[in-house]
């Protein structure tokens, strides 16, 4: 039958995958024994039969296989290792399964993760307290620890350079300096930023208490309601319009009744314009020019006190970097000084004066 041919040739290649021998030892694959593949040329081996630990195959950085380096001693292969984890190596026993096998981050840090450098420091503690020290004063010591902002990996690299042309060497007080002004220079453009968007904001109040004076001028003089649905307007409307809408009330009263038709989102007003007609005590809108005022007045006083304070900030940091930058004692060494009358005169011919006459100073004639 069709299906008993497609079968056989399943069945057979599975028996050929059986029969394959791996490693050394050439034996088949068993699933409980611990195998690591030669990264050149990609067979198979037992831990064991390598002399390999199963607790390191986790560190193997690059595995060639004894076959490989025999066939090919001129290339001096071998198998190299990640550096293993500090609180694995410094563990009572670290070659037991209790302590930790896995690699280390590279450069990044010493330990495996942050879970292995904590407990190795609570038993860096822990001894340093059997030993007769004090908690306490340790924290003293070390309270004010920075975290560290970069990583320095050395390279070993020779370079030929010329004496006179290389640069100094940076001190640690330049980089401290390089940092500070770094993290002050990045407060400041958040703050300028911030300081931007708000003078943003209270432009549009101040576009917004313009609107609500004519809007009631404009009720108080054609004697209607005169609430102006412009009023509501969001940034992206005053940034389009903003300007019209101050300009359609320069027009004279007798053109305010426009016989264009205007909407508001697609939807036509009930009156065709934008101000309501009704009665000057409107009941849908009745206060509203008291609201208004009111709500525009807020606006405009809580935005006035953060731009003081952004800007307050902004001359803050900005000492601080002219102080980092040219600091007071430097800028008072490096000021000239005033001459003082009891001071000689540098080039030995000007006399001090006070009030136009000269003070005569005493000289031995020669005889």
């Amino acid at each position: 039958m069709p299906i008993d041919t497609k079968e056989e040739p399943e069945d057979e290649d599975s028996e050929r995958e059986d029969d394959k021998l791996y490693c050394v030892c050439k034996t088949r694959y068993d699933e409980d024994r611990v195998m690591i593949a030669c990264d050149r040329c990609d067979e198979w081996y037992h831990t064991q039969c390598v002399n390999m630990p199963d607790l390191e195959v986790d560190l193997v950085d690059q595995f060639i296989c004894p076959v490989c380096i025999q066939t090919n001693p001129h290339l001096h292969l071998q198998t190299t290792y990640k550096r293993r984890c500090f609180f694995g190596l410094k563990h009572t026993d670290p070659s037991s399964s209790n302590a930790c096998h896995k690699p280390s981050r590279g450069a990044f840090s010493k330990y495996c993760s942050d879970e292995c450098g904590i407990k190795y420091m609570q038993m860096r503690i822990s001894q340093w307290e059997r030993s007769g020290g004090k908690r306490d004063k340790l924290w003293e010591s070390v309270k004010n620890a920075e975290k560290r902002e970069g990583v320095v990996v050395c390279a070993d690299v020779k370079m030929e350079v010329d004496s006179k042309l290389s640069p100094a060497p940076i001190s640690a007080q330049k980089r401290k300096t390089d940092r500070e002004i770094a993290c002050l220079n990045s407060r400041l453009e958040n703050v300028v930023r911030e300081r931007e968007m708000m003078k943003r904001e209270m432009d549009m109040v101040l576009w917004r208490e313009k609107l609500v004076k004519l809007a009631s001028e404009r009720a108080e003089r054609v004697d209607e309601c005169g609430w102006d649905q412009r009023l509501c307007f969001g940034e992206e409307e005053w940034d389009d319009f903003g300007a019209e809408v101050l300009e359609s009330y320069e027009e004279k009263a007798k053109e305010e009744a426009s016989d264009d038709v205007m909407q508001v989102d697609g939807v036509t007003t009930s009156h065709g314009e934008w101000w309501c007609t009704g009665k000057k005590k409107c009941e849908r809108h009745a206060g509203w020019q008291k609201l208004r005022v009111a709500e525009v007045a807020f606006d405009k006083e809580t935005k006035e006190t953060i731009l003081s304070t952004l800007t307050t900030r902004e001359r803050e940091i900005r000492k601080g970097i002219e102080d980092i930058l040219y600091p007071p004692s430097t800028n008072a060494s490096q000021a000239p000084s005033k001459p003082s009358l009891a001071d000689p005169p540098l080039n030995g011919t000007s006399k001090p004066r006070i009030n136009g006459e000269t003070i005569e100073k005493g000289k031995k004639k020669k005889s």
